[in-house]
């Protein structure tokens, strides 16, 4: 779909083959973590049922689900629902630098970080560190 609304935003991490598994789930406004706030990278947590997220902040990290790739668009309610969605990453490599908490707050933790990891999510530097060698 072609938005309405273009914001760049590279997740992309360093590594060649992110191998991203993506699906789109409705948002649950939560405070004032609401869908008008979200940004792309932002972690996201699984509601109670499993059929839609909510923004994650640093006290979710035992529950980190993903991280928010693409917005809603204008046109963007699915039928029978007043609810906005957004596409999420379920796994894949994304870097470090653009990946935040729903509230925009970084880094990472060392507890979040190990939950995405063992989700398949890797937040790595966008470029090794280290000497380059051709």
């Amino acid at each position: 779909m072609i938005k309405d609304t273009v914001n760049f935003s590279n997740l992309m991490s360093f590594d060649d083959e992110p191998g991203w598994v993506v699906r789109r789930y409705p948002f649950t406004d939560a405070g004032a973590l609401t869908i008008a706030a979200m940004q792309i990278g932002y972690l996201v947590k699984m509601n109670a049922t499993q059929d839609g997220v909510l923004g994650a902040v640093g006290a979710d990290d035992a529950v980190l689900a993903g991280v928010i790739v693409d917005l809603p668009n204008a046109d963007d309610v699915p039928s029978g629902a007043n609810k906005k969605t957004v596409a999420v990453a379920f796994e894949g490599s994304f870097d470090k630098n653009t990946v935040k908490y729903a509230d925009g707050t970084t880094p990472i933790s060392t507890a979040g970080i190990a939950q995405l990891r063992s989700r398949n999510i890797y937040v790595d530097p966008a470029t090794p560190a280290g000497a380059f060698a051709p």
